[in-house]
């Protein structure tokens, strides 16, 4: 018994992560594929279906790219509370304003 020989899609997957629906701008899985020497999102939304986005045209220097990116990191402490947010709050503001903007 000859088992029937599996096909090779024309890709390589690459990985999964999150996009942007080009039309509605939700949130949806994506997989990322390295076809040929291009990297291509494939975003699926459940309202507008498959969409392929083009990443970089150079998938060597795109996957060099990953090698540095590191999680993210936790400050050691938060800056205090902001009450009024810009410009009220920033120091400089009041140093700025101070200088005629003719100068």
């Amino acid at each position: 018994m000859n088992a029937p020989l599996r096909r090779s899609r024309p890709y390589i997957f690459w990985g999964q992560t999150q996009s942007l629906c080009e039309t509605c701008l939700a949130l949806v899985p994506t997989k990322i594929q390295i076809l040929d020497d291009e990297v291509w999102y494939e975003k699926r939304c459940k309202q507008h279906g498959v969409q392929s986005t083009l990443v970089s045209t150079d998938a060597a220097y795109w996957r060099r790219c990953k090698e540095f990116i590191k999680p993210g990191d936790k400050p050691l402490a938060f800056q205090r509370h902001t009450e009024f947010g810009c410009p009220s709050t920033a120091g400089c503001v009041r140093i700025t304003n101070s200088i005629p903007a003719w100068r």
